[in-house]
């Protein structure tokens, strides 16, 4: 894979987790900040056209041939609409949960909230 490929996400939890989706609105304290779409997961590998597809952007890797590696720190831009945002950490989770995670207009608005590592399984 190469940095700017067009990839869809799935999760694996009970072997099937669904796929990486934008699904409604941001909530008023992720606007704030610049949210533009919750995100969860879908059974669909695109809900609607779009809502399930990310451009994968690497911010470098060694060697400096374009491909995207474990390890690489990378950005993920939801392609819903043809501008669905970045994937980024917003605010406290769920009880159960660490982050919550919407799409925002800016690629990485504070620190490292839209910095995302590849690792394997």
């Amino acid at each position: 894979m190469v940095s700017g490929d067009l990839v869809c996400l799935k999760n694996l939890y009970g072997g099937d987790g669904g796929y990486l989706d934008t699904n409604g609105v941001a909530d008023a304290g992720q606007k704030n900040a610049g949210g533009k779409y919750n995100v969860s997961t879908s059974k669909d590998q695109d809900r609607a056209p779009g809502t399930g597809r990310w451009r994968i952007f690497a911010q470098a890797s060694t060697p400096g041939d374009q491909n995207v590696r474990t390890g690489d720190v990378v950005h993920l831009f939801n392609t819903y609409g043809d501008n669905g945002g970045f994937l980024e950490t917003n605010g406290a989770g769920p009880a159960a949960g660490k982050y919550d995670v919407c799409t925002n207009a800016y690629y990485n608005r504070s620190g490292n909230v839209g910095d995302w590592k590849l690792h394997r399984p």
